[in-house]
């Protein structure tokens, strides 16, 4: 049997993250031969060797079908996706590298609030200027992709070879497509992000190439990786609500699940069982004030640090996808 072929971002803000998420799930990464190597392990589990690279490389190698897995962006993978491209799928969300492909025209144009609008002002900056719109970016697939389905054609893709924000002001280009966290460097540049204009929602997941680079891969070892990975992963963002059922409501199980998402661990309970909800983090507060107002309580509240589900779902994506490759 080969080994799998595991690549993590190398540097930078990424790989930091990368090393809180995996301490965090009690998997303890090892580097072969000193901390400059660019190859590793991870400690308990056998058969997957993990190769360091850039976020950039990491999305090219799944792309091109050298390695069988790899953490990177949804934004680096959807912007590297040609027809010529292996198939690669998503196999977990982690939560830490959020940010959005977005739209940002400048605040002058108080008429542009929306890709309507930008549609319309494309049309009419030819008409009177003799020249499409320049849209400076560097996400040149995602930008087209998105044009295309929202009737925009009437532009022009200028590189933004240094920081894109400062296109507009430098008169290179009247638009921008760009990637921020938190669109505050977007705003010091005197520019709006459209209120529909979020073309992506990118963070960091467990890519997986589909191809003939898994015959003769031992997927136990994967399997025991992604399923820890999803539990983990799952338990980001949950917390656990406990009660006593003192009090029937055939309304209740239904109504937690419209108003907060919330679901019983163990299904619909008896009158006097001790129970326990799952729900977004987000909701925590309201949720428990909501009960507390229905008449139970004392309501207790925790974060769980796994969630095993009986079915791990990125380990049937992966079984799924190699089946039907």
């Amino acid at each position: 049997m080969s080994s799998l072929l595991l690549a993590l971002p190398s540097k930078g803000r990424l790989h930091e993250q990368m090393n809180k998420f995996f301490d965090s799930a009690g998997l303890k990464l090892s580097r072969s031969g000193g901390k400059r190597t660019y190859s590793g392990f991870i400690e308990g589990i056998e058969r997957i060797e993990i190769l360091y690279l850039s976020a950039s490389e990491i999305s090219n190698e799944l792309l091109k079908g050298n390695i069988h897995m790899g953490i990177t962006g949804i934004d680096l993978i959807e912007e590297g996706r040609t027809p010529a491209s292996k198939k690669v799928v998503l196999l977990s969300k982690l939560g830490f590298g959020k940010a959005n492909v977005v739209i940002a025209v400048p605040n002058s144009w108080i008429d542009v609030e929306s890709i309507k609008d930008l549609s319309e002002v494309a049309s009419e900056f030819r008409s009177y200027n003799n020249r499409r719109m320049r849209v400076a970016t560097k996400f040149t697939n995602i930008t087209r992709n998105f044009f295309s389905k929202n009737g925009i054609s009437n532009y022009r893709l200028v590189d933004s070879a240094g920081a894109t924000e400062g296109s507009p002001s430098a008169g290179t280009s009247e638009i921008i497509v760009d990637i921020t966290e938190t669109g505050q460097t977007i705003e010091a540049n005197n520019l709006k992000i459209l209120k529909d204009g979020t073309m992506l929602r990118s963070e960091s997941c467990i890519f997986s190439t589909v191809d003939e680079i898994w015959d003769h891969i031992d997927l136990k070892p994967v399997e025991k990786f992604l399923r820890i990975v999803s539990a983990r992963s799952e338990a980001m963002d949950k917390a656990e609500l406990s009660f006593d059922y003192t009090k029937e409501s055939s309304e209740l199980e239904i109504s937690l699940y419209r108003k907060f998402k919330a679901i019983f661990v163990k299904g619909t309970p008896d009158l006097g069982d001790s129970v326990s909800l799952i729900a977004p983090l987000s909701e925590l507060t309201s949720c428990s004030l909501y009960l507390t107002k229905m008449g139970y309580g004392p309501v207790r509240t925790s974060q769980p640090n796994f969630i095993y589900n009986r079915d791990s779902i990125s380990w049937n994506i992966l079984r799924e996808s190699i089946k039907r490759a």
